[in-house]
């Protein structure tokens, strides 16, 4: 039988030396079809056909049952979202020139394949055009379970599932300090990131009234498991206190004998202590455990590495330019500190004040008294810094700093992708939304 210490273990025990530090990023698009700009199905016209053009590159099959939810190749998996939005978990790299060489390669793969079925793809934080019944369902029993579980505790859950995406970038930590210092930092800056990487205004072919409507959807969807975690903002920070907090949060599912059974609701500490009836009070393993973790939706969440995720879907660019900004502020030990000591006075209850105001105004939006535009341009110099210190070089010996461009030139402007489509809606896109497909397809 599992005990508490061997759930704190477990977060130990992705503990890095620094000369290991990895960088993973993940990201989700919209596939489409080019004629109609309707969403594209689980079937050979749609996703089937594109995961079989794939693995003529070598990709091979995941599988649930008989149905093909994913491919895998090396270290990178494709998979799907309950939308069917398509998501690369990408490899571990060492900088972001390899993220981005990454990038490109599988994004031009992708393009290729949907091409030749006149699919298109689009990075964008929230399906603009769409109702939520002409979005089709990957048929996933995980996701059948959480279709039910989220109306009874949240108001926009099902929304979260189906009509957004997001780019997600994970990294490593050395020690329980390292990753005290971490997530301190990267939960302050969670709005900030909020106003340089939404891209999401429109919903069913009208503005939303938010710059970051997909953040709002996160902060309606479910308060057990999303938003920002008040502890990590105390000193008093720890592995412990996570497991505490994991513990509490209530379970969707188990896998058990390849099936996925439905625990939604229950209390994972009666899984520990095989008092659990729905697996037959079998006892919960390291494995259980992992994937509780991983149905933990918080904007930084800790597995056996730190995840970082209140990026929409983006730009292609984008795609390299997110995981520079924190990459920048917290691999370089110098700059992690100097933020460190700069939000030893920020609070939970006024970053998250900022938090869901950086949802509804962007950069416009307050943080002691300084707009987050201002917060931004300051984070992005010290991310800039931090990149330029790591000193990782491509082959024309420019540095990862090189990344940040646009990401500089909305702070200059005052105005991240969001705020591009607000402003051309009137012109462009209020009688035919249509046409963002056309314009910001990859």
């Amino acid at each position: 039988m599992l005990n508490k210490e061997d759930l704190i273990k477990y977060f130990k025990s992705g503990e890095k030396n620094k000369e290991d530090y990895r960088i993973g990023t993940e990201h989700e698009k919209f596939i489409f079809h080019l004629d109609t700009k309707k969403p594209v199905e689980y079937n050979d016209n749609g996703i089937l056909g594109i995961f079989k053009i794939l693995k003529q590159n070598n990709w091979q099959d995941i599988k649930e049952s008989e149905n093909l939810i994913g491919l895998k190749k090396d270290n990178l998996s494709i998979t799907l979202e309950p939308g069917l939005q398509i998501e690369l978990s990408g490899a571990p790299t060492k900088n972001i020139h390899e993220t981005c060489k990454e990038v490109n390669l599988y994004l031009k793969e992708l393009k290729e394949a949907c091409s030749q079925l006149k699919l298109g793809i689009i990075g964008i934080g929230l399906i603009p055009n769409l109702r939520f019944d002409e979005i089709h369902h990957l048929p996933k029993k995980r996701y059948t379970i959480m279709r039910n579980y989220m109306p009874k505790v949240g108001s926009l859950g099902l929304d979260m599932m189906h009509r957004t995406a997001a780019t997600q970038v994970n990294f490593d930590f050395s020690s329980e300090e390292d990753f005290r210092k971490k997530t301190k930092v990267a939960s302050c800056l969670v709005p900030i990131a909020v106003s340089l990487f939404s891209n999401s205004p429109l919903l069913e072919g009208k503005l939303n009234g938010h710059i970051g409507f997909r953040t709002h959807i996160w902060q309606n969807t479910d308060k057990d498991r999303s938003g920002l975690i008040p502890f990590f903002f105390e000193d008093t920070n720890s592995y412990e206190q996570y497991c505490d907090y994991a513990l509490d949060v209530p379970m969707y599912f188990a896998n058990r004998n390849n099936d996925t059974i439905d625990c939604s609701g229950k209390n994972f500490k009666d899984f520990l202590n095989g008092n659990l009836k729905e697996v037959n009070h079998e006892e919960a393993t390291l494995n259980d455990w992992a994937q509780h973790l991983s149905t933990i939706f918080t904007e930084v969440r800790l597995k056996q590495y730190l995840e970082i995720r209140p990026a929409d879907s983006c730009s292609w660019a984008g795609v390299c330019s997110i995981p520079a900004f924190w990459t920048g502020v917290l691999y370089n030990n110098e700059i992690l500190d100097e933020c460190y000591n700069m939000f030893k006075k920020w609070t939970y209850l006024d970053v998250n004040n900022a938090y869901i105001d950086a949802g509804k105004y962007g950069m416009k939006a307050k943080l002691y008294d300084k707009e987050l535009g201002e917060h931004a341009k300051i984070f992005l110099e010290l991310s800039k810094k931090g990149l330029q210190k790591r000193n990782q070089l491509n082959s024309n010996n420019d540095d990862e700093s090189i990344f940040l461009e646009e990401l500089r030139q909305f702070a200059e402007r005052g105005k991240n992708l969001s705020n591009s489509l607000i402003d051309d809606f009137d012109a462009k896109y209020k009688d035919n939304v249509n046409l963002i497909f056309d314009e910001k397809a990859f």
